[in-house]
């Protein structure tokens, strides 16, 4: 059974809308409080206060299930202005399940977050953004005399460490990561890049299994009553082979005729995501039905939380997204297809040996398999033992003691790098090209 669809149309979230309707400009006078989030639970630690701010649906996502499993904690969230602010049901979306589902996640303007930052006084604000947001809000919370801790993380799996993510947080004292594999790497890459920050382990606030996930049905059925595509906005690349997937899919429907096949789109045509996308499942899926394929008016699109797909009777099936993740935590049948191969480029390394692999051929059979207890246990499922909720205490102090380093020289390095950054985007193309020439001839 598929959440009810809403309009087509994307609808920029209606308090920023409003905000900006009477003059063309945003109003910077006042500050929506943002949501305050009471203690669930108690571990016995002091109350801690993080301040959140968003660019993006999937960061929005991360960030409110992280501060929702964090006990003792007073959260704040706030999204910033800018081009791939998610519309009001990507937000829906985003929080459901956490403590900010059915409440307004204030919009504020770049130039506000020094007035947020001044108003709350957080012991810690989590910089739960792209990389250049980050550096911004990183640079406006460090200058500070009592700054706060700065946290950073990504709103999914990690890997492979990048170094020019790192330097856009160059500011943090803490990074989160979500294995020990991933630990490993982002301490290296923080060594390589000389950002000096802890790495804290945390589960992926999204796995709420405890201990090793298990099937939960194992039939042998012969396919999924639905099986569950979840699209990625970078991986593949290519359209033929976004294609071939669009293709098992059709050949699944028209093989199984009581199954039902769904692209779980996190996007409706016309809003923005985390990644830009060049090739839309959209509209292939569009060609392939004008084209009259065999099985392709039975896909359906699909749009709402992920957790709303994966009912009993369902498999997922995807490159590398993170979404595999979840499907497997409720014990989901899950593949990872193997026809683009497994490298850097597509993100899905960690899921070579996952035995949780398979070919589009798979796909298009309805072969769906689950991944090895083993792989499990040593690649984002590890116990959640409170530890992240420790060092963020230890973070929260050290901002109260003003024990926290100051890192002027390291502030002129991300300013440089931001205002780089910012040349780029208003320089015409041809002499940043002429620019790089000359300076290599140099």
């Amino acid at each position: 059974m598929l959440p009810p669809s809403l309009s087509d149309a994307p609808l920029r979230p209606s308090h920023l809308t409003e905000r900006t309707r009477a003059d063309g400009e945003p109003s910077q006078t006042t500050f929506p409080d943002g949501p305050v989030l009471p203690p669930r639970r108690s571990a016995g630690f002091a109350p801690i206060r993080i301040l959140s701010i968003s660019d993006s649906e999937s960061y929005l996502k991360w960030a409110t299930q992280l501060l929702s499993s964090l006990p003792d904690v007073e959260g704040r969230v706030f999204l910033v202005d800018n081009p791939i602010l998610p519309t009001d049901e990507q937000i829906a979306s985003a929080v459901a399940g956490t403590d900010w589902e059915h409440r307004e996640v204030p919009v504020i303007a770049r130039s506000d977050v020094a007035q947020v930052i001044a108003d709350h006084s957080p012991d810690i604000v989590l910089g739960a953004a792209t990389g250049p947001i980050v550096a911004q809000i990183f640079l406006t919370a460090h200058t500070r005399t009592d700054r706060p801790a700065l946290v950073s993380g990504l709103p999914g799996m990690g890997l492979p460490a990048s170094g020019k993510g790192m330097n856009y947080r160059r500011l943090m004292d803490a990074f989160i990561a979500h294995s020990s594999a991933e630990v490993d790497a982002y301490t290296e890459a923080s060594a390589q890049s000389q950002v000096p920050c802890e790495v804290l382990l945390a589960r992926l606030p999204m796995l709420r299994s405890e201990g090793i996930p298990q099937l939960k049905n194992s039939s042998t059925e012969a396919a999924p009553h639905t099986l569950v595509f979840a699209p990625q906005a970078k991986v593949p690349a290519e359209r033929a082979d976004r294609e071939a997937i669009i293709a098992a899919l059709a050949e699944c429907a028209d093989r199984h005729p009581e199954s039902t096949a769904v692209i779980k789109m996190r996007s409706r045509p016309g809003e923005f995501e985390t990644h830009h996308e060049q090739h839309s499942y959209f509209e292939i899926l569009e060609d392939f039905r004008n084209r009259q394929v065999p099985g392709a008016d039975r896909i359906e699109l699909g749009y709402g939380p992920l957790s709303n797909f994966l009912t009993d009777g369902a498999a997922l099936v995807t490159v590398s997204s993170t979404a595999a993740l979840e499907s497997i935590d409720q014990g989901v049948p899950t593949l990872l297809i193997s026809d683009f191969g497994f490298d850097e480029e597509l993100l899905n390394e960690v899921f070579e040996d996952s035995g949780a692999t398979g070919t589009l051929a798979d796909v298009a059979a309805g072969s769906i398999g689950f991944p090895d207890p083993g792989w499990l246990a040593e690649n984002y499922f590890h116990p959640v033992d409170g530890q992240l909720r420790r060092d963020l205490g230890l973070l929260a102090t050290r901002s109260q003691a003003g024990q926290l380093p100051n890192r002027r020289s390291a502030m002129f390095k991300q300013k440089r790098l931001l205002l780089r950054a910012e040349l780029r985007t208003v320089t015409p193309a041809p002499l940043v090209s002429a620019y790089r020439k000359l300076r290599g001839t140099a």
